[in-house]
């Protein structure tokens, strides 16, 4: 094979972000794109390949939403109740589950560029369906922001924009990984390719860097994230180990984000250590444990660490794994009666780990737990829970508990009708929130605040969340900065 290779834009990855980016250049004009995958066809797809890819983003409520899934059937649609969401409404969950950190200026674009970024996906060919909801009285509600998911979830995603991709001539190589990069801190000039046929360079006057973070080095892990961190099971793509990061940074490509911060949650204790599969119809991944808010959740010692109602899900989830992380042993244990169990959002009888037994004290025999301080922690519990204020699963209910630490906020329902259900759970990772600084114009940014020309980025490989994230968020983040690096990119090779 030829040492050396040229092409208007090099995408670097193999996920949503880089098939966006990839597709957006070729929309834009550039006439020659390669994307190099560093995972073998059958792994290729990065978290998405992981994940039921939802999107957050700001509309109009449900007129604007039917023509996303305009194949709903129209009883159920009209049974929808699908609220607009503003863009003052995602900025302040940015900034609120940030805690302030997050950047203004990219916050600002990502909020204002939402809606247009989604109707691109949808004009592109990108199929859709609603996202999950809580029924209540016949109506089904969804939480704010978060009406509709890719078909076929994360793997439907892909599949749709491979096809896509192939339609428009774009070169997909795949088992492809960089193993340097050529440029400065002011130029970006290309990579060096080792694939199975050999090593080369691939030139081109614009490189989109889409390799994600580096949620699957337990080295960088334990750097950066901390105590036990290299314990973590990876709920996302076994291939995102950072090197593309580092050799950027390398370069002079300045940091940003929450490097002590990542996108943990709550999964099933038995879980795989790499790779936790997705549902078959897509909607999720089999080994999260979501269903929280509507039961306890107590540590190997049997009392409760942490709000289990502070907020829906969807706003706590991405913390909840580190805050068990940080518990003994990297394991709890969500409890639940029957009222909980009711609510599980994919239905009772999910697939999962779990003990159940008619009594707490048997339960926690069963799940190795204290079966004395395990009694204590539900009994003090139930009797902390409100009962003056009606449970309401579709709202921020204020159905709290008083007098005990930690509170629940929301959803405090008694835990008190037999058989009761234990769950055990450890932290698993998905991606990190450290990485690439980028401006609004999706360009990297030096250390000395200047954009490297020729050198954009989008996805997990970017520095934008802190603490927290609203869920969903990811993939908007991902659609935004692509559709954008792809038409500048575009720009710069021609």
């Amino acid at each position: 094979m030829a040492e050396k290779e040229t092409c208007d834009v090099i995408v670097i990855g193999g996920g949503s972000a880089a098939f966006e980016a990839a597709v957006s250049a070729r929309q834009s004009g550039a006439e020659k794109v390669v994307m190099v995958e560093k995972a073998p066809e059958a792994e290729y797809g990065g978290n998405a390949r992981f994940s039921h890819t939802g999107f957050r983003f700001c509309h109009d409520g449900k007129d604007e939403i039917r023509a996303f899934i305009p194949d709903v059937d129209a009883e159920l649609f009209a049974a929808m109740e699908i609220k607009p969401y503003t863009e003052e409404e995602f900025l302040g969950d940015l900034n609120r589950v940030t805690e302030g950190l997050i950047d203004e200026d990219l916050a600002a674009a990502l909020t204002a560029e939402s809606n247009a970024a989604a109707h691109w996906a949808l004009a592109t060919g990108i199929k859709w369906i609603p996202e999950k909801y809580a029924t209540v009285d016949g109506r089904h509600h969804f939480e704010p922001g978060r009406a509709i998911q890719t078909l076929g979830g994360g793997k439907g995603q892909l599949g749709q924009w491979r096809e896509i991709a192939a339609g428009l001539g774009i070169d997909l190589r795949f088992d492809s990984r960089v193993g340097a990069v050529y440029g400065t801190d002011r130029r970006m000039e290309g990579v060096r390719v080792s694939s199975e046929a050999g090593e080369y360079d691939l030139m081109a006057n614009a490189t989109i860097a889409c390799a994600g973070g580096f949620q699957a080095n337990p080295e960088m892990r334990a750097r950066y994230l901390g105590e036990n961190a290299d314990l973590l099971k990876v709920r996302g793509s076994k291939h995102d180990t950072g090197e593309v990061l580092a050799m950027i940074m390398g370069l002079g490509a300045k940091a940003t984000g929450h490097w002590q911060g990542a996108h943990q949650t709550p999964i099933d204790a038995g879980a795989p250590r790499f790779e936790t599969p997705v549902r078959e119809d897509g909607r999720g991944n089999a080994m999260n444990r979501y269903d929280y808010c509507h039961g306890i959740t107590v540590n190997s010692l049997g009392r409760r660490f942490f709000d289990e109602g502070e907020s829906f899900h969807s706003y706590t989830y991405a913390k909840t794994g580190r805050a068990v992380r940080s518990q003994p042993g990297n394991i709890a244990y969500q409890i639940f009666d029957q009222k909980g169990i009711a609510m599980f959002r994919h239905g009772p009888d999910f697939p999962a780990t779990f003990e159940q037994a008619g009594t707490i004290e048997e339960l926690a025999a069963k799940a190795g737990l204290n079966p004395e301080i395990v009694a204590h922690t539900v009994t003090e519990y139930n009797h902390a829970v409100a009962d003056d204020v009606p449970f309401d699963p579709s709202k921020l209910d204020g159905k709290c508990t008083t007098g005990i630490t930690p509170p629940k906020s929301n959803w405090a329902q008694k835990i008190d009708a037999p058989p009761y259900r234990a769950y055990p759970v450890s932290g698993g990772i998905t991606f990190t929130f450290g990485g690439l600084a980028v401006n609004t114009e999706a360009e990297v940014l030096n250390t000395s605040n200047q954009p490297i020309r020729g050198l954009y980025a989008s996805g997990d490989i970017i520095g934008l969340f802190y603490h927290n994230y609203p869920s969903c968020t990811g993939q908007t983040r991902n659609l935004v900065f692509s559709l954008k690096a792809g038409a500048n990119a575009a720009a710069l090779g021609n």
